[in-house]
């Protein structure tokens, strides 16, 4: 990890043990004060703008620093760039060690790694993506569904129930973040888009564009295993749960996955959305002969899509 800073720092611990005095390097004044200042360190080509505890100087304000002072810069920092790229954070790695009843020697032997990647891995050292997803598998229950999920839709064969097309976890993302960027709405009114734009998309082009196989619940046709879908992209800091059961993002979709027909069949759904309202797809979507044909807990044809009202 490389520290960038362009304010002015120095260890002053060795001083202070010593009984010296604590001097400015910049103005030679004695008198400080601990505030909190903001730095700009940089790990791995990108700059965290993090602000910490450290001394300033009553007299020109320059910054110093002791050792636990810049172990918080090093921690703080070190969670803002986990926190940007997706991964564990050093407070959520002790969150899931402690919602065990773990030491870290024990947690360590439960991960199946040192007791010192612990140890680091809970201050400033960064896992990478591998060890982040270890974690998440063995520590979080939605994510290691989600991840089961993943590979057993892997290897289900298309059919008439999943669009005639492999189901994507990726592509549901990008359309769940879409959806929950351009309508704030909550997972009761989504589900009811999720179903449109997929089995839209099948009347007009036969094939789905997620994969995803719906079933009848009592809100209307819902995507198989969405709980555990929207859970997972929660936890991992892709949606923000709101009040209300609506969803807030801090990542753009990424419309790249989308070729042009799907692109349209998204705006198409959401131009209707924005002129009807959510209530009017959510009471249309009860009417739907796939929904009121099919019995609960079994899949909604896509076959149900040439007759679709909307």
């Amino acid at each position: 990890m490389v520290f960038s800073i362009t304010c002015l720092f120095i260890r002053i611990d060795l001083h202070l043990r010593a009984g010296r005095i604590m001097k400015c390097l910049k103005c030679s004044n004695e008198k400080f004060e601990i505030e909190r200042a903001r730095f700009t360190p940089e790990i791995k080509n990108q700059l965290m703008e993090v602000e910490v505890p450290c001394f300033v100087c009553k007299e020109c304000g320059a910054t110093l620093m002791d050792s636990s002072q810049m172990n918080a810069l090093r921690r703080a920092a070190a969670d803002r760039y986990r926190e940007l790229n997706q991964l564990l954070t050093s407070v959520q790695i002790v969150k899931y060690r402690e919602g065990l009843g773990m030491s870290q020697a024990a947690f360590a032997r439960y991960l199946n790694v040192g007791e010192a990647s612990i140890k680091r891995w809970e201050t400033y050292f960064i896992q990478d993506n591998s060890q982040d997803d270890h974690i998440k598998l063995r520590c979080d229950e939605s994510y290691a569904e989600t991840n089961y999920l993943n590979v057993h839709w892997k290897y289900q064969e298309p059919d008439i129930f999943s669009g005639n097309k492999k189901f994507s976890l990726e592509i549901f993302k990008q359309i769940a973040l879409y959806l929950a960027t351009k309508t704030r709405e909550s997972i009761i009114f989504i589900n009811k888009l999720h179903f449109y734009i997929d089995f839209y998309h099948f009347k007009k082009y036969g094939t789905s564009i997620t994969g995803a196989r719906y079933v009848p619940l009592k809100y209307g046709p819902c995507p198989d295993q969405y709980k555990i879908i929207y859970d997972s992209l929660e936890k991992n800091g892709i949606l923000y749960g709101h009040e209300k059961n609506k969803y807030n993002t801090q990542t753009e979709p990424d419309l790249t996955v989308f070729d042009d027909q799907e692109k349209e069949t998204l705006e198409y759904i959401y131009a209707i959305y924005s002129k009807r309202g959510a209530r009017f797809l959510y009471d249309l979507s009860h009417k739907e002969k796939g929904y009121i044909d099919t019995s609960e807990c079994t899949f909604i044809s896509y076959e149900y899509a040439n007759s679709l009202k909307i």
